[in-house]
């Protein structure tokens, strides 16, 4: 099923939880909810899923029933020019990949109320690789990532720092010119799951290279980072 996520030795990863907005507005990265449970049909909206798919190939009456003939064959025709090489043609397995593009929040067809996540990694959808039941594989020989000490301030995203922070100054523009106001800026080179990226903190976090870290977010704006026993507040 093309929501759970595996590793290469087909140990369960996570599943699929969200998009990933903050760093890229305009890529297809995903956030991966990271548990050892994955998405039973009873989790999914198939129904859903079908009709926002059959929406988009304009196979819908004016009443909003699907026609099933002209969708088979517009899913027929995208399994051969774009699926073929993954064998016999499957409905379920091709609706389920064609919605991983569409915009629609993934909550309005995926139930995630059993799941209990231990923080997310990141996944690129650019060229993904498929298990032989259709799970996502992700082909990491070891996640990075830390224990949860701090569940008060949400889920986190776990990524590690890939060199070492470099912090700035940037000027304030302040209602009196002889006041000079500023801010440091921290720049983190980072991977989480499969995804590099780089954070611009309005913060000094003198985070070492090569330390795991924890990113808690308040609407999509970094709230905290822990990482190496210290906890660095930005808000």
């Amino acid at each position: 099923m093309p929501f759970n996520i595996i590793a290469s030795n087909g140990h369960p990863i996570g599943v699929i939880v969200n998009r990933y907005t903050v760093d890229h507005p305009n890529s297809m990265i995903f956030m991966v909810g990271l548990t050892q449970l994955q998405f039973r049909e009873s989790d999914i909206d198939i129904d859903k899923i079908r009709e926002n798919i059959a929406y988009s190939l304009e196979c819908q009456s004016l009443f909003g029933t699907i026609k099933e003939e002209k969708f088979d064959q517009a899913l027929r025709e995208i399994w051969r020019n774009e699926f073929n090489h993954l064998g016999y043609y499957n409905e379920n397995f091709l609706i389920r990949r064609l919605m991983l593009y569409r915009s629609v929040p993934m909550e309005n067809y995926l139930n995630l109320q059993r799941f209990d996540f231990g923080g997310y990694v990141l996944l690129d959808g650019k060229n993904l690789s498929f298990s032989h039941d259709g799970a996502i594989v992700l082909d990491m020989e070891e996640l990075e990532v830390e224990p949860l000490v701090l569940g008060n301030l949400g889920i986190p995203l776990h990524c590690k720092t890939t060199s070492i922070p470099e912090v700035s100054t940037k000027p304030v523009p302040t209602t009196q010119p002889w006041e000079m106001n500023h801010v440091h800026i921290t720049k983190l080179e980072t991977i989480s799951g499969n995804v590099s990226m780089t954070l611009q903190v309005e913060s000094i976090c003198p985070i070492k290279k090569d330390t795991v870290i924890q990113i808690y977010f308040e609407k999509e704006k970094i709230a905290a980072i822990y990482g190496d026993g210290i906890l660095y507040k930005l808000t």
